[in-house]
């Protein structure tokens, strides 16, 4: 039902697959944003995630993640932590990227930082695909998502990376 109601909240397509063995199902939602496909997936064995594919003008990535005892140790030994100034997010997240002053300013925009660390978000990254010559925006968060207040703030989150990357005209019109 949540995920039928936030399809006609958001004039999405909603489908449900279930495996040939009938015994799990996955979920799928595609929203259209300011030109750009929102595609969210979930299934009983896979985490909520959001994709979209976004024609960016120049190669811009970045990769934000929940800092376990690897990443914590690998930060021991240099690897790349852009700090953003927020103690509670620069202590649970590690923040890597080819430009460091972006991500510095798409954490501050509309207080991304602050909503990542409100619904636990694993992963937020946008990486380059030369394959496709795209860049694929991944959020990643758990299975336990089922309210609907929750899930909107999650796609108005995936709203407002797509607004800052509009904003600092860097994908293609």
């Amino acid at each position: 039902d949540l995920w039928e109601e936030l399809s006609a909240m958001y004039e999405g397509k909603f489908t449900i697959r279930q495996s040939v063995s009938k015994d799990t199902n996955s979920f799928r939602l595609e929203i259209s944003y300011r030109n750009q496909n929102i595609v969210l997936t979930e299934s009983d064995t896979k985490p909520l995630r959001f994709e979209t594919e976004l024609p960016l003008t120049t190669k811009f990535e970045f990769s934000i993640s929940r800092k376990d005892a690897i990443e914590r140790i690998l930060e021991l030994f240099g690897k790349q932590d852009i700090k953003v100034g927020d103690k509670a997010f620069d202590k649970k997240y590690i923040v890597g990227s080819n430009n460091p002053e972006w991500v510095s300013r798409m954490l501050r925009y509309e207080k991304m930082a602050t909503k990542l660390l409100k619904h636990n978000i694993y992963l937020l990254s946008l990486q380059y695909e030369p394959k496709k010559d795209i860049q694929r925006l991944l959020m990643v968060k758990d299975r336990t998502t089922n309210e609907k207040s929750v899930m909107s703030e999650l796609i108005d989150l995936q709203f407002s990376i797509i607004d800052f990357l509009y904003a600092e005209k860097l994908i293609h019109r």
